[in-house]
């Protein structure tokens, strides 16, 4: 699973020692600031969901391990917690948890003096810290007018080669200046990061893949309206679970959030993986629906799929649900969904 930790001790620490350390050779400040914009906010690239974003940011779940589902008797508050609503909220928050942890730290390291600004590329470090295994250095680099790619780069902590230097987060990017500024993507890898602190990562595998979509005047805050598609794949051999979530956030406050996942719907993940695919909405106040699509895996051959839908009020509690084959029992009524529509 994603630590929430991850780059954080290795560079959140590290940067605030490693310009004081002999040979570190600072620029003046302005000197980065065409590279700086070219990184996008943690805040500005969170996939949205009808609770506040501070409860997503806050959240303790964790994915891949967070795509399960959670279980409809896990109470919230008062009544029964909406399953599905859950599921998303889960997957949502895995993925906020490790790329806001990996680019908020890119972010902060950004925002200090670069270690040099030099011929079309600025880098900051590399930092040490002494109880971690590995070093770490950011680069940007110009690759065509006001249009960026960035690294965010470890080796073990013994080496002082470049060439050992492994990329933990790569991404691209555009300046201000440019008519794409708020579009980019970025690629966080996990079996790097494993390599260079198996301790710390031992569970987590694979890639997370990150395209945003933002205001071109995105400021310091948060970026609306704004699309975030992330893709999450893990190494099969640890987890065979994957998903892929677009997300969907407008000014008003309402939003929606495609997730299709390869999962095992069962609780007790000992059955075979569904195909699952969730089509959630809400208004301001949170209040919203999720129809859901489960197929493959377990769903015998006829029906063949499994369709359902859920509503929740503004509190999260289930008002509604109803799926095509009694699997559940039916809950509430219809007409306490705030979409009567999927």
């Amino acid at each position: 699973m994603f630590k929430r930790m991850f780059m954080a001790r290795a560079l959140g620490v590290a940067v605030l020692a490693g310009c004081v350390a002999p040979g570190c050779m600072l620029q003046k400040q302005d000197d980065g600031d065409e590279f700086r914009e070219a990184v996008p906010l943690r805040e500005a690239v969170q996939v949205a969901g009808p609770e506040t974003d501070s409860d997503a940011s806050s959240s303790t779940a964790s994915a891949p391990n967070a795509l399960h589902p959670l279980a409809t008797t896990r109470p919230l508050g008062r009544g029964q917690y909406a399953k599905w609503y859950g599921f998303t909220r889960a997957v949502r928050a895995g993925v906020n948890v490790v790329t806001g942890v990996v680019l908020g730290s890119a972010w902060y390291i950004v925002h200090t003096e670069p270690t040099s600004v030099k011929d079309g590329e600025a880098i900051w470090g590399p930092y040490t810290d002494a109880l971690e295994p590995a070093s770490y250095r950011f680069r940007v680099t110009r690759v065509a007018e006001a249009e960026y790619d960035y690294v965010l780069e470890g080796r073990p902590k013994q080496s002082t080669s470049d060439s050992a230097y492994r990329i933990v987060l790569k991404g691209h990017g555009f300046g201000k200046r440019h008519k794409q500024h708020g579009e980019g993507e970025f690629t966080i890898d996990l079996d790097v990061a494993r390599e260079l602190d198996p301790p710390a990562h031992q569970n987590d595998s694979g890639t997370v893949h990150i395209v945003h979509h933002l205001p071109h005047d995105i400021g310091e805050g948060h970026a609306l309206p704004r699309t975030i598609v992330a893709d999450v794949t893990p190494d099969p051999a640890i987890n065979p679970e994957s998903f892929s979530v677009t997300s969907n956030a407008n000014e008003d406050g309402t939003g929606s959030l495609q997730v299709d996942a390869k999962a095992d719907v069962d609780d007790s993940k000992t059955t075979q993986l569904e195909d699952i695919a969730i089509q959630s909405r809400w208004r301001a106040d949170g209040a919203g629906r999720a129809d859901i699509v489960i197929a493959g895996g377990d769903v015998p051959a006829d029906p063949g799929s499994v369709t359902a839908v859920e509503c929740w009020g503004a509190d999260f509690m289930r008002a509604y649900y109803s799926d095509s084959i009694s699997f559940a029992p039916t809950e509430g009524d219809a007409s306490a969904c705030v979409y009567d529509a999927p």
